[in-house]
């Protein structure tokens, strides 16, 4: 059939001239939808893969910075404990009855107390730490693998889609202008055979046999084909047939 036609060439056109355009027309459509389709998936794979490693990054750095300041304040508060213990001690030696005596030896063993809290929180902060530290630099190393290559790829398949959308646009004003000049209840027809039938709603009808199903179409029917180039439908697939002479040169009308 037919790939392109135009101006008065257009005119000259049969319904079935134009149906095989128009599926021609789908198809690369269809296609084109398939293909963005498969960039937005792989976009969106590849930025979720980006971002995972970057919220990873982000999130133990918080921690990171967190843990820093927790260590910061237990040795603040340790160094402050033991300013605390010396004057406590000092005092032991200027206390002169019983009950003082006893409330200094008590502020000193809460005091300990404290600080065997607080040496052991601080013990637990540093391991913490240290093990954050390591996560950290693993967790950059591993985004710093993909980062470059992953947005250069993500940029590349954008420009892609773009490119791809742009170089449909002729093929959305061919087939709004090859539609608009078919038959409405042609066209509905073609359309519903065209989405049930895998998109290829017409074919060839080749030595007797309907190349979409490969199926043998009747006689009478083959005949029909032969001599006109009205649209004539498959018993079996019901897609619409049409017949190329040249390459069917063993088949003589009546036959």
């Amino acid at each position: 059939m037919t790939t392109s036609t135009g101006g008065a060439e257009e005119d000259k056109l049969t319904e079935l001239d134009r149906l095989a355009l128009l599926q021609e027309v789908d198809q690369r459509l269809r296609d084109l939808n398939i293909n963005l389709s498969a960039l937005e998936e792989d976009i969106r794979q590849r930025e979720e893969e980006l971002a995972s490693r970057q919220t990873a990054v982000t999130t133990l750095r918080e921690t990171r910075d967190q843990l820093e300041a927790q260590r910061a304040d237990l040795e603040r508060r340790l160094d402050e404990e033991g300013v605390a213990m010396k004057e406590r001690r000092m005092r032991l030696n200027r206390v002169r009855t019983e009950k003082e005596l006893q409330a200094v030896r008590r502020e000193i063993e809460v005091g300990k107390e404290a600080t065997q809290r607080m040496e052991a929180e601080l013990l637990a902060a540093m391991e913490q730490l240290e093990s954050t530290v390591r996560d950290l630099e693993l967790a950059e190393a591993a985004l710093a693998e993909i980062e470059t290559p992953a947005t250069s790829e993500i940029s590349e398949k954008r420009e892609r889609q773009q490119s791809l959308q742009s170089g449909a646009a002729e093929d959305k004003e061919a087939r709004e202008r090859l539609a608009g000049q078919l038959n409405r209840g042609l066209r509905v027809k073609y359309e519903q055979i065209f989405s049930r039938r895998g998109g290829l709603a017409v074919v060839e009808v080749r030595n007797g046999t309907c190349l979409g199903c490969h199926m043998h179409v009747p006689p009478q029917l083959f005949n029909e084909i032969q001599k006109t180039r009205e649209v004539r439908q498959c018993p079996n697939c019901h897609r619409m047939l049409f017949w190329k002479p040249e390459l069917d040169r063993g088949t003589e009308v009546g036959q």
